[in-house]
Protein backbone atom coordinates (compact mmCIF):
# COMPACT_ATOMS: atom_id res chain seq x y z
CA UNK A 1 0.00 0.00 0.00
CA UNK A 2 1.20 3.45 -0.43
CA UNK A 3 1.51 6.53 2.34
CA UNK A 4 -1.88 8.46 1.91
CA UNK A 5 -1.12 11.93 1.82
CA UNK A 6 -1.02 13.89 5.00
CA UNK A 7 -0.74 17.49 5.93
CA UNK A 8 2.67 18.40 7.37
CA UNK A 9 1.56 19.44 11.00
CA UNK A 10 -0.60 16.20 11.18
CA UNK A 11 2.62 14.24 10.81
CA UNK A 12 4.62 16.48 13.10
CA UNK A 13 2.34 16.17 15.84
CA UNK A 14 2.13 12.35 15.81
CA UNK A 15 5.78 12.34 15.48
CA UNK A 16 5.76 14.61 18.42
CA UNK A 17 3.69 12.65 20.58
CA UNK A 18 4.46 8.80 19.58
CA UNK A 19 8.34 8.67 18.91
CA UNK A 20 8.99 11.92 21.54
CA UNK A 21 11.94 12.63 19.69
CA UNK A 22 14.43 15.53 21.34
CA UNK A 23 13.90 18.26 18.65
CA UNK A 24 16.74 20.03 17.35
CA UNK A 25 15.92 23.56 15.39
CA UNK A 26 19.01 23.54 13.05
CA UNK A 27 19.75 25.92 9.97
CA UNK A 28 17.71 23.98 7.56
CA UNK A 29 13.86 24.57 6.99
CA UNK A 30 12.81 21.55 9.24
CA UNK A 31 13.30 20.29 12.80
CA UNK A 32 15.49 17.35 13.22
CA UNK A 33 14.20 14.72 15.98
CA UNK A 34 17.01 12.49 18.13
CA UNK A 35 14.90 9.34 19.13
CA UNK A 36 16.12 7.92 22.04
CA UNK A 37 14.97 5.06 24.65
CA UNK A 38 16.33 5.01 27.92
CA UNK A 39 20.41 6.81 26.92
CA UNK A 40 20.13 4.80 23.57
CA UNK A 41 19.57 6.85 20.17
CA UNK A 42 17.67 4.62 18.02
CA UNK A 43 16.79 7.23 15.15
CA UNK A 44 17.01 10.66 13.80
CA UNK A 45 13.78 12.09 11.75
CA UNK A 46 13.35 14.98 10.19
CA UNK A 47 10.08 16.82 11.59
CA UNK A 48 7.81 18.75 9.04
CA UNK A 49 6.99 22.12 9.83
CA UNK A 50 3.32 23.39 11.55
CA UNK A 51 1.49 24.44 8.21
CA UNK A 52 -1.32 22.86 6.45
CA UNK A 53 0.45 22.44 2.97
CA UNK A 54 0.08 18.66 2.20
CA UNK A 55 3.21 15.83 2.15
CA UNK A 56 3.11 13.20 -0.58
CA UNK A 57 4.12 9.85 -0.33
CA UNK A 58 7.69 11.18 -2.74
CA UNK A 59 8.70 12.79 0.47
CA UNK A 60 6.62 11.13 3.36
CA UNK A 61 7.96 7.82 2.38
CA UNK A 62 11.59 9.25 3.86
CA UNK A 63 10.24 9.68 7.40
CA UNK A 64 8.28 6.65 7.65
CA UNK A 65 11.85 4.78 6.93
CA UNK A 66 13.81 7.33 9.70
CA UNK A 67 10.74 5.87 11.62
CA UNK A 68 11.41 2.22 10.93
CA UNK A 69 8.05 2.09 9.58
CA UNK A 70 6.78 0.57 6.45
CA UNK A 71 3.83 2.34 4.45
CA UNK A 72 1.45 0.93 6.61
CA UNK A 73 2.81 1.28 9.65
CA UNK A 74 3.21 5.07 8.81
CA UNK A 75 -0.28 5.50 7.93
CA UNK A 76 -1.64 3.96 11.41
CA UNK A 77 1.14 5.98 13.31
CA UNK A 78 -0.70 9.06 11.47
CA UNK A 79 -4.43 8.24 11.24
CA UNK A 80 -4.02 7.23 15.49
CA UNK A 81 -4.58 3.43 14.85
CA UNK A 82 -0.96 3.20 16.20
CA UNK A 83 -0.31 4.15 19.64
CA UNK A 84 3.44 4.77 21.12
CA UNK A 85 3.23 1.36 22.79
CA UNK A 86 2.78 -0.50 19.26
CA UNK A 87 5.33 2.21 18.23
CA UNK A 88 7.96 0.89 20.48
CA UNK A 89 7.13 -2.74 20.01
CA UNK A 90 7.90 -2.03 16.21
CA UNK A 91 11.70 -0.51 17.25
CA UNK A 92 11.75 -3.47 19.62
CA UNK A 93 11.28 -6.11 16.86
CA UNK A 94 13.48 -4.47 14.56
CA UNK A 95 16.16 -4.94 17.44
CA UNK A 96 16.80 -1.29 17.84
CA UNK A 97 16.14 -1.59 21.63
Amino acid sequence: MKIQPFREKDIRSKIQTKADPIVKKGNSKHDKGYIYLGNVLVGKVTIPNDHTKVMYQSRSKYIAENLYLSPDQFNEFVICTLKRTDYLKILEGKNLI
